[in-house]
């Protein structure tokens, strides 16, 4: 019975499919890295991972009463995905503006914070994303994190997907306006659904945030 429970446990597990490490010197120098398990469309498997990264990390903020920093976070993704996509076909690559943190492709200094986001794919094409990180200031280096990952989205991703990207990121923005739900675990995964597919939101007057 024990054995059919850890068999039942590890197939709702699903297929790992990618590992996402953010790491901090004391210096605020920060390293994004992204390291594929198991992927069928690198360009696309890269936008879904974005945005269930980007939904948890509200939801962190919001567990830990930072439901301020998740709201500025938010309308600050606004203005980033309608500068990408201000150009039309062409998506602008911008630079973001990540204060007095700095990115840099190596770590000279010992690492003192590190976030891990881990993406699985369940049955049925759903997602489920893992993540765990180091508290103190979670309201400063929580979006920090994901803003180093978002940046080596804009860098790296090909046009097509950055704009799929951009336009993504504004669907689970207005999600999160229209629900106001962020700091719901369920909104974890019916969030980044939604801002992948193409259902309208149905408007409610009684949860729109004015």
């Amino acid at each position: 019975m024990i054995k059919r429970l850890f068999a039942r446990f590890s197939r709702e597990r699903g297929i790992h499919q990618a590992t996402v490490q953010i790491d901090f010197t004391f210096e605020d120098q920060v390293k994004s890295s992204l390291l594929w398990h198991h992927r069928q469309d690198p360009e696309k498997d890269t936008v879904t991972l974005a945005l269930y990264f980007y939904a948890r990390i509200l939801y962190e903020l919001a567990e830990l009463n930072e439901t301020r920093v998740a709201k500025e976070l938010l309308g600050f993704l606004d203005q980033v995905s309608r500068l990408i996509m201000a150009d039309g076909d062409a998506p602008k690559r911008p630079r973001l503006p990540l204060g007095e943190v700095h990115l840099s492709p190596e770590l000279a200094n010992p690492v003192v914070r590190s976030y891990r986001a881990e993406l699985y794919q369940l049955r049925e094409g759903n997602f489920r994303l893992e993540f765990q990180g180091s508290l103190g200031k979670e309201g400063f280096y929580l979006p920090a994190a994901f803003l180093a990952f978002l940046q080596f989205c804009v860098d790296d991703l090909a046009d097509e997907a950055l704009l799929r990207l951009a336009r993504s990121l504004g669907r689970l923005n207005d999600y999160y306006r229209v629900r106001r739900d962020f700091w719901d675990s369920a909104a974890l995964s019916a969030g980044p659904a939604f801002a992948l597919g193409r259902e309208e939101l149905r408007l409610d007057e009684s949860v729109v945030e004015t």
